[in-house]
């Protein structure tokens, strides 16, 4: 009935010679790049715009506000993997770490050989477009002076394990160490999409509407010409309307779960939803003998990559709530430990699965099916158990591995090495998973990807994807600098088209 009611209420109409579907790293940056191009470009955003006085400090209120399903979206499996991702103006960026890294020249190379995408990802090109993004999102690595306790133990841990550790690249120039990423930066300091390039797009003629969930993109004649949807309450998020918008072309930058599911009611089939990837991971706490302050310093603000063993471990700090949570053991033993909340420190692994999976149309939400191979596991756990050895390396005095059926409490080395000469199961890991790919993917060759090198449809005509849908593979760092770079190459070449055919 509620549907019903829906489908035959109006609410409003628009047109575009351009529509962004999305305001998050991939749809923010194709806005930017055409509406300082001269394009009429109008963006819509499922989510709120928040601006950040408005944003709830408290981490209950900055999940219900900002993320998909108030971060209880998950993989459907018996054992379930939240998959975190914003649904704001902004998108995840607005609740990210603000972490930057260039694409791996591995990375690349391998799109160029495998999957025909020379010209999206040209050296050259990429290393001009990332010193342009680097120049306006305020991108440095993290200073001695908000790198916080948290991230000082890591580079102390590392260092005494002879580890490839380094301070963070971040789009937050002028952080001062508040720790408060998720819940929106205090001053707006970490340039997110929402304070950064979707204002930036607006300076330059850019329209947005929020609360604007496109169901599927408008087809005539095997072109796209515009997209329609519903729009939603901002309180209970529920359809209380229908919404369409005319335009000459279509960018799909919906998110890795979402953009397939436009597609596919789009009529698009093929690869669309296939080769779901991610980087899975978790999180290790340990207590120290004297305050760390988690609650100073940079939410992330240190790294060791470990490419060649498939994994990067982070530091990663916490609210206190979510920190308490954490915490093992229950009556006295918890409260006597939560009477030092501030002695601890959270160290994070994300792995680079080589696992694939596929995203459907579920008949209330999507449903995500992924699984971790034998091989993921096995470097899950090395990561897990190298992070332990580091804690103990930088003077912790108790280790929470937080894995089911070990002990809740390792005071020792020697305790971590029996743990560590057997296989964990796998339902005893709780991973949570942020950095997602595929579903989209890229290629020269129609038969084996979605859209072609310049990200438009092999099928429609005016149809893009731009956000990491669009990626051939996963990438092993953080993917927020790569989905800009490869959206601001493709949609410099449709603002130069899109140019050419208003000339003629």
């Amino acid at each position: 009935m509620l549907a019903e009611l829906v489908a035959r209420r109006k609410v409003w109409e628009d047109q575009a010679h351009t529509v962004v579907v999305g305001t998050g790293a991939g749809g923010a940056t194709a806005a930017r790049v055409l509406a300082a191009s001269g394009v009429d470009v109008l963006m819509l955003e499922e989510g709120p715009r928040l601006r950040t006085p408005e944003r709830p400090r408290d981490v209950i209120g900055a999940l219900s506000s900002t993320l998909r399903d108030a971060g209880t979206q998950t993989t459907t499996s018996a054992h379930p993997i939240p998959l975190l991702q914003g649904v704001a103006v902004g998108g995840s960026t607005a609740v990210n770490s603000g972490i930057i890294w260039r694409m791996p020249e591995d990375v690349r190379e391998a799109w160029v050989r495998e999957h025909g995408l020379a010209t999206l990802v040209d050296p050259a090109e990429m290393d001009r477009i990332y010193a342009r993004i680097e120049e306006d999102l305020e991108v440095e690595v993290t200073g001695d002076e908000v790198l916080g306790g948290n991230a000082t133990l890591m580079r102390y841990g590392a260092e005494k394990l002879g580890l490839p550790g380094r301070a963070m690249s971040r789009n937050a120039r002028r952080c001062k160490g508040r720790s408060e990423c998720l819940q929106g930066c205090p001053g707006e300091r970490r340039q997110s999409m929402d304070v950064s390039y979707v204002p930036a797009a607006m300076a330059d003629g850019a329209r947005l509407r929020t609360h604007a969930r496109v169901d599927r993109v408008w087809i005539e004649g095997g072109r796209a010409v515009g997209v329609k949807g519903f729009v939603v309450d901002p309180h209970s998020r529920r359809p209380v309307g229908r919404f369409r918008v005319r335009a000459k072309q279509v960018i799909v930058s919906a998110g890795v779960v979402h953009t397939p599911l436009i597609l596919m009611r789009s009529g698009l089939r093929g690869l669309v939803g296939r080769r779901f990837q991610a980087h899975p991971g978790a999180a290790v706490v340990a207590r120290f003998p004297e305050p760390v302050r988690m609650s100073f310093g940079a939410t992330q603000g240190y790294e060791v990559p470990m490419r060649d063993r498939g994994f990067k471990l982070e530091s990663l700090s916490l609210p206190p709530e979510m920190l308490a949570a954490r915490l093992p053991g229950v009556g006295r033993a918890w409260q006597e430990r939560v009477a030092h909340l501030d002695c601890y420190a959270q160290w994070c692994a994300q792995v680079r699965m080589e696992a694939k999976g596929r995203v459907v149309a579920g008949p209330l939400w999507p449903l995500v099916f992924y699984e971790p191979t034998e091989r993921d596991l096995d470097r899950l756990q090395e990561a897990l158990v190298l992070i332990a050895r580091m804690m103990f390396a930088a003077g912790a005095v108790e280790v929470y591995l937080g894995v089911d059926g070990l002990p809740e409490v390792l005071r020792s080395e020697r305790e971590l090495d029996e743990l560590a000469s057997f296989r964990w199961k796998r339902g005893a890991i709780h991973l949570i998973a942020s950095h997602l790919f595929g579903t989209a993917v890229a290629g020269a060759d129609p038969a084996r990807s979605v859209v072609g090198p310049d990200l438009q449809s092999h099928r429609i005509d005016g149809l893009y994807v731009m956000d990491a849908s669009v990626f051939p593979t996963n990438m092993g760092v953080n993917p927020q600098h790569s989905i800009m770079a490869v959206v601001v190459r493709a949609a410099e070449q449709l603002a130069r088209r899109s140019a050419g055919r208003r000339a003629a």
